[in-house]
């Protein structure tokens, strides 16, 4: 994870990020229209706003930006035929903010603030939907507003309406106090909750990251093979692996796990860095710079994990990967039905 200086930050502050002031025009032109009690009474068409949002999935800490900014575009649209589209005051909510991102820790406050009314008003709109919590509440806790956050947070859990969300809003609550011990127990709790495989590795990965922060190197080796097995070619948990892997001093995993990163995404950066780092190391102590190779993971349970070689899977006799199947539930609806939002 990038580390900035208090300078760093103060200076990122200063300008919106180049992704959000691309659709910032239409988000300002939306919430001067909302504001305008000349538009309170025009007749609204629902049926034509939730068909806008289609197509669309929810906006998350890895969706790409420019997917970002068409659920943005897509949900001023929706508004101006609905402005009680709940889903779509949601969306938008989480993808100023998500857009609002320079990168793990610094968030541009003037954009979060800016998303702050359409988290409130899905809200209100939907109040016993885990969801439209989930946006206001994390808006909260990007802006260190920590003693607002938990009063939400517990009004939330009183309502019983969404553990899941509950504990992983818990977790990123307590990794901003830098209380790490709490915040990997309840990504270890979140993890329990989550019903796709995808949002599952996501929150081992978090977890792990935690855990290698606490220096607990074994927890972090483990949450991050779980997260590799459930999230599929990862190349930003490859990555992250390969790097602990290094500091626990066996370079070859560390090899293999780069291999792989730069097998799914060439272009990473991190990776390449950390490649030419690592063979730099490797040429020091005049060794051969290795072919693929199979994890002791793979070797301890026959299994291979994403990215493995064929010839290597051939050789070992290990089985191939394939998705762990936890019977996912139903997507949520862009309607934000009771019963059908993920927990």
């Amino acid at each position: 994870m990038q580390q900035h200086t208090p300078e760093h930050k103060a200076f990122l502050r200063q300008r919106v990020p180049a992704a959000y002031a691309l659709v910032k025009p239409a988000v300002d032109s939306l919430a001067a229209w909302l504001a305008d009690p000349a538009h309170q009474a025009e007749a609204r068409n629902s049926a034509e706003s939730r068909k806008r949002l289609i197509g669309l999935d929810d906006p998350e800490h890895s969706t790409p930006q420019e997917q970002l900014q068409e659920t943005a575009r897509r949900c001023c649209d929706a508004l101006m035929l609905d402005r009680d589209n709940a889903a779509a005051h949601f969306m938008l909510a989480r993808a100023i903010t998500e857009l609002a991102r320079y990168d793990e820790d610094v968030y541009h406050p003037a954009a979060l603030r800016e998303a702050i009314p359409f988290a409130e008003r899905a809200r209100e709109l939907a109040p016993k939907v885990g969801k439209a919590w989930r946006a206001i509440i994390e808006i909260q806790i990007r802006l260190g507003r920590f003693e607002m956050a938990t009063d939400l947070l517990r009004e939330l859990q009183r309502l019983a309406i969404a553990p899941g969300t509950h504990a992983t809003l818990m977790a990123l609550l307590c990794e901003r106090q830098n209380l790490l011990e709490d915040a990997c127990g309840w990504y270890e709790k979140a993890v329990s909750f989550a019903a796709h495989n995808a949002r599952r590795a996501e929150l081992y990965t978090l977890q792990a990251l935690d855990f290698a922060l606490l220096g607990r190197k074994s927890d972090a080796d483990r949450a991050f093979m779980l997260a590799l097995l459930e999230g599929g070619p990862q190349a930003w948990i490859a990555h992250n692996w390969s790097v602990l892997k290094n500091d626990m001093g066996n370079s070859w995993a560390a090899v293999e796990l780069n291999r792989r990163a730069l097998m799914w995404d060439p272009a990473l950066e991190p990776a390449q860095e950390f490649r030419d780092y690592l063979q730099n190391a490797f040429k020091d102590l005049k060794r051969a710079w290795p072919a693929a190779q199979v994890l002791q993971e793979e070797q301890l349970r026959g299994i291979a994990l994403p990215g493995c070689d064929n010839e290597v899977i051939a050789r070992l006799n290990l089985q191939p990967w394939s998705p762990p199947r936890r019977g996912e539930r139903a997507r949520a609806t862009r309607t934000f039905r009771t019963g059908l939002e993920e927990t």
